[in-house]
């Protein structure tokens, strides 16, 4: 058995998968990123209370998006470093970091306030970004993943191929992004053991739940051999929302035993401080055309707008632009496919 094969023959059979919570990051999308300080304060407490120690936090799309956008988060950057190092004592806190919205002057920032990990998000099929930042934040001792965002549009060697240029370029993990909640469980367990068993860096999995799939594609993606999963507290996230940290840390309890999350404690958590959130509106049948064409939601609002100006039916048209580009289609493509359905 050759080295890689070995080491992920017994990663796969290792210890559960580890829950990274990424409520006070993905959520923020669902409350339009206006979480109170007071919100912030609750979530983290409670999360390393109910034993995870793993904690993600920021304005959703990362480091300095909301200056980089204009859409800015309701708490800063800053002031979220020093909640977060002010009520932790246990568990790591992270942000996410997506090359160009964020420079590395603020990846150098977060480090010095106490960040623990960085998560760089890039595009499976444009991941050269995302070198610079690893080496950067491997120079300031964080721990380090690489989230390959829209994994879905590569097949199984695409994907291994990725995996193996990101853990060149010295990730601690890469993660393998359902970034429009369109895979079947099969299909997750089948590419985290395919991946696993020819790349040695561990793995990990962040899902959404357009199909209402994202907790069984969790637990597909641990059976299969990964060592982290992504999860919010009562799913709360972009668009259709994650895999449910209190549920699934539930189903690890029941699928292997050990699990060291107090899964009532997060129930409660769930129940007391984030549910009650006031939110904003989900067209559940955009979510769930967009697992199925498997369009990203950021795309939503260009495909409409184009189907209205053609008056064509938009879900017609989202599934016409899925066929052709379904990574970064752009507006002169979404309106000649709009003219191309006109009867």
């Amino acid at each position: 058995m050759t080295g890689v094969l070995q080491e992920s023959v017994e990663r796969s059979t290792a210890a559960t998968a580890e829950i990274l919570d990424c409520t006070l990051r993905d959520g923020s999308y669902s409350v339009d990123f206006r979480f109170t300080e007071e919100t912030i304060r609750a979530v983290l407490s409670g999360l390393e209370n109910a034993g995870l120690g793993l904690v993600e936090l920021g304005h959703g799309l990362g480091l300095n998006a909301g200056e980089a956008l204009s859409r800015p988060s309701l708490v800063s950057d800053e002031r979220c470093f020093a909640v977060a190092a002010e009520t932790l004592r246990r568990a790591a806190w992270g942000m996410f970091c997506i090359p160009g919205l964020a420079e590395p002057e603020h990846l150098i920032r977060a480090a010095e306030a106490g960040m623990g990990f960085v998560r760089i998000g890039v595009d499976i099929t444009d991941v050269s970004p995302a070198a610079h930042f690893v080496e950067l934040a491997k120079e300031r001792g964080l721990r380090t993943f690489v989230n390959l965002m829209k994994t879905n549009v590569l097949d199984e060697e695409g994907v291994v191929s990725v995996v193996r240029r990101c853990a060149g370029f010295g990730a601690d993990a890469v993660y393998l992004v359902d970034s429009v909640g369109g895979y079947l469980p099969h299909e997750v367990e089948e590419l985290f053991r395919r991946v696993g068993a020819e790349t040695a860096v561990p793995l990990g999995f962040h899902g959404h739940d357009n199909l209402g799939l994202a907790n069984a594609n969790a637990l597909a993606a641990a059976t299969g051999g990964a060592r982290y999963v992504d999860a919010t507290l009562d799913g709360i996230g972009r668009g259709a929302g994650n895999t449910v940290t209190e549920a699934f840390a539930a189903i690890l309890t029941r699928h292997r035993a050990g699990a060291a999350y107090d899964y009532r404690a997060l129930a409660q958590l769930s129940e007391t401080v984030v549910r009650p959130l006031p939110r904003l509106h989900d067209d559940r049948t955009f979510q769930v055309l967009g697992g199925l064409t498997q369009t990203h939601s950021s795309f939503f609002p260009l495909i409409t707008r184009c189907a209205e100006a053609a008056d064509v039916d938009v879900f017609e048209l989202m599934t016409a632009v899925a066929e052709v580009e379904r990574v970064r289609p752009t507006e002169q493509l979404v309106k000649e496919l709009a003219v191309s359905l006109r009867p």
